[in-house]
């Protein structure tokens, strides 16, 4: 049978815990947490903060808990310099999300707290609409917004590509913020 726990709070807002393998409660590791309620779902259990911020506690498992970042490259096509990413005032950001309308360069993006890590750096991808791609990644386009297509046409002015970056959540078996 599976180890499940039950979650209490006393009327201080300390947090405790009691294991269908254990004889008594126990209290978190987190001394200073104090928490005001608790709900607890399988494999863990959230909480809302004296300091009225939600705290999270997964429990440990096998699957890591991944989040993918993505952020789109623009460029426009220059007669002069070919394609570069200096854009017209009316285009879109030339690091953007996927609408263009709001800007997303590489280091804009922070993990949201302590209790996530990079995987690893940034890279293209090198697909488009989920097929692989002979051009590195670029889709192509007649002009900002239109439909982006893998193949490069002689009308292609405008072109973009994804980059991406994993985040892995690493405070399982604590509360986290």
């Amino acid at each position: 049978m599976p180890i499940t726990l039950l979650w209490a709070v006393d009327v201080y807002g300390r947090v405790y815990s009691l294991s269908t393998a254990g004889q008594r409660w126990q209290r978190a590791d987190d001394l200073l947490l104090e928490l005001k309620r608790v709900t607890a779902g399988k494999g863990r259990c959230w909480g809302v903060g004296c300091d009225h911020h939600v705290y999270l506690n997964m429990m440990p498992s096998e699957t890591s808990i991944r989040y993918r970042e993505e952020t789109y490259e623009n460029q426009r096509w220059n007669p002069v310099d070919g394609f570069t990413d200096t854009l017209l005032p009316t285009d879109r950001w030339p690091w953007s999300d996927v609408t263009g309308m709001n800007p997303q360069p590489l280091h804009s993006f922070q993990l949201p707290s302590h209790s996530w890590e990079w995987e690893g750096d940034w890279f293209v991808d090198h697909s488009c609409g989920g097929e692989p791609s002979q051009t590195g990644g670029w889709e192509y386009a007649v002009d900002f917004p239109a439909n982006f297509s893998p193949d490069k046409k002689w009308n292609s002015c405008v072109r973009r590509r994804r980059w991406i970056r994993y985040r892995r959540y690493t405070a399982q078996g604590t509360w986290a913020k």
